[in-house]
């Protein structure tokens, strides 16, 4: 420890940190000027995606580790981050990244190339996660020259750097708040120089990553404060974990009395189960700290710590639980994989945790090893979740294909705009496999759907299997009861018309259902047909070509059910309209009046 503080005090420290503070300013604005003329790099994102993540990531972590870790530790270790995040961001792109992943970069690049070059929000929101962790390892194990520092190492690194990085972030958005401020009181004597300037990309950029620089060397060079702001962050966080501990083993204690029923329904109990577990970990985390004799807990703490700790148990075995129940009854989704991986983390920290407690010995000695071990479970799961090995979006792909093939989910209940927009490669490669599909009862309509999702240009863009005139007549119940619908109406092309006409005649959805009341409304002799939708009815009229037309709607309350049950047993007249239309001019005017009994009778 005494070496790096003697490192921290030498000139060339606080050179090498600006240095690098300023190297990635202007990397990070070159890469801005490619994306946005679309120029090389970035018009290959298996060349600019690792650019970006290693000018994003890799100069953080050399400006944390000068003064902190030997020169050569550093150098390995920052270029094992580089050749690892350029793996991994060439590995995203190759995968086929979906078309929305510009929408994070979007708030650092002001022009979003329209290439597919941006890493996905998911690898680089998971990137920061690994490599903190990885960095809190690293250094700790460089200070103390050993493969596997200890505990107090670890821990000391580890809140350390976190305090840094948020010191240093706020200070980076203050001395933005400050430039932001001094140019509006130019702009008031109308002087807009300043404004100008900081709205410069050449300017902007490398004066965040300087002042980024800047702090994380002052907060470096005045250890003593930040462990200061260590201590009484830790000690605050500490009195909230009786606090959850109460409100988890409430809620545990509820369970037998109201079921897990209410659970299923929220359709997100397994992510809510375990951020409830994870805050439970960090809070007995904060209470426990290094485990140094000074820093026990009062025995308040130290009892809810240990209810806490075996909590974790039938908490994350509860998750567990409910994830297990949508993956029998739905499949893998790459939502449903991360959440495994998640609980695979959260299993490891509950039966270290309940193992610690239930040891003979000093107060939760046993989590220092269990946070050891788990640290490097964790960055196993993310190097196999954002590589070929566990990939979400390939194992989810290879799930939902498995049960389509075997008729466990019929092809209108299969939801082919997933492989489409969430399964990347994979997905797009199984729909190109789909659409030739030949053999089994359903092959036509697999080959029919999978076809119309590759048309799809983006997941907002709704999936319309036009329904064959056999599952149009399965969609609409008619009345009166014994009347059958037209023949050219089942064989009407209705694509034309959308979207006025009704969805349950656009798709070939079963689940859209409607009702079909044959009437005629403007008394010529000739039927029209009323489709009642939920909210909705919708008036189709012969265009006097074979075929059929949108002719308009019903005002009034057709929602409500005795409307729709008098409809249904003919309890209705035709009535001349009360306002006759005008026509001035040749021009034909019509009247549209408000509804008078918008209410359900």
């Amino acid at each position: 420890m005494l070496r790096a503080t003697s490192l921290r005090d030498l000139p060339a420290v606080p050179v090498a940190r600006l240095a690098t503070g300023l190297a990635q300013g202007l990397a990070l604005c070159l890469l801005y000027s490619a994306a946005e003329a679309e120029r090389w790099p970035a018009t290959h994102g298996l060349v600019f995606a690792p650019l970006l993540l290693v000018a994003c990531f890799v100069p953080i972590i050399v400006l944390n580790g000068v003064g902190n870790m030997r020169p050569r530790s550093l150098l390995i270790w920052a270029g094992t981050a580089a050749v690892l995040l350029a793996a991994l961001a060439m590995h995203d792109i190759e995968r086929g990244a979906d078309d929305a992943n510009g929408w994070l970069w979007g708030l650092f690049f002001a022009h979003q190339n329209s290439l597919a070059i941006w890493p996905s929000p998911l690898l680089v929101i998971f990137t920061m996660a690994g490599l903190f962790i990885a960095h809190a390892l690293v250094v700790a194990g460089d200070a103390e020259r050993r493969i596997i520092a200890t505990y107090p190492g670890y821990f000391d690194a580890a809140w350390k750097h976190g305090v840094q990085l948020a010191l240093s972030f706020i200070f980076v958005a203050l001395f933005w708040v400050v430039l932001e401020l001094g140019a509006g009181l130019f702009k008031l004597i109308n002087i807009d120089f300043l404004q100008r300037l900081i709205g410069h990309r050449w300017f902007a950029l490398p004066a965040t990553t300087l002042a980024l620089a800047c702090a994380l060397h002052v907060t470096d060079a005045r250890a003593g404060i930040v462990r200061g702001i260590r201590i009484l962050v830790l000690t605050l966080l500490s009195w909230l974990l009786p606090l959850m501990a109460l409100f988890v083993l409430g809620f545990l204690a509820s369970l037998p009395f109201t079921g897990l029923a209410p659970l299923w329904g929220t359709r997100f109990a397994t992510a809510l189960l375990l951020t409830a577990a994870a805050a439970l970990v960090f809070l007995v985390n904060a209470t426990y700290q290094d485990g140094a004799a000074e820093h026990a807990p009062p025995r308040l703490l130290r009892h809810a710590g240990s209810l806490a700790a075996l909590t974790l148990v039938p908490l994350v075995a509860i998750a567990a639980y409910a994830l297990a129940l949508r993956i029998i009854q739905h499949g893998w989704t790459s939502d449903r994989i991360i959440a495994a991986a998640c609980f695979v983390v959260g299993a490891c920290y509950a039966l270290g945790y309940a193992w610690a407690v239930l040891r003979p010995g000093p107060w939760l000695a046993r989590i220092a090893a269990c946070n050891i071990v788990t640290a490097f479970v964790v960055l196993g799961v993310l190097l196999a979740l954002f590589t070929p090995i566990a990939d979400p979006a390939r194992l989810a792909v290879a799930s939902q294909v498995a049960r389509l093939e075997a008729g466990t989910i019929a092809p209108d209940k299969f939801d082919f705009a997933y492989l489409r927009f969430d399964g990347a490669r994979y997905g797009k490669a199984a729909l190109e496999k789909l659409k030739t599909v030949e053999q089994g009862a359903q092959a036509s309509e697999i080959r029919r759907r999978a076809l119309a999702a590759l048309e799809l240009k983006n997941r907002w863009e709704q999936q319309q299997i036009a329904p064959t005139p056999q599952q149009l007549a399965a969609n609409l119940t008619v009345y009166p009861v014994g009347r059958m619908l037209p023949e050219s109406f089942l064989t009407q092309s209705w694509a034309a018309v959308a979207p006025a006409a009704p969805s349950c005649l656009l798709s070939a959805n079963a689940t859209l259902k409607c009702e079909a009341i044959v009437i005629d409304i403007d008394g010529d002799g000739i039927d029209e047909i009323l489709v009642l939708e939920p909210w909705r009815a919708v008036v189709m009229a012969e265009d006097g070509q074979g075929g059929w037309r949108v002719a308009g709607q019903l005002d009034g309350p057709i929602h409500c059910e005795p409307v729709r049950a008098a409809l249904r047993a003919g309890r209705f007249e035709a009535m001349p309209p009360r306002w006759r239309d005008l026509q001035v001019d040749g021009l034909h005017l019509r009247f549209v009046g408000t509804p008078e009994n918008a209410r359900c009778p």
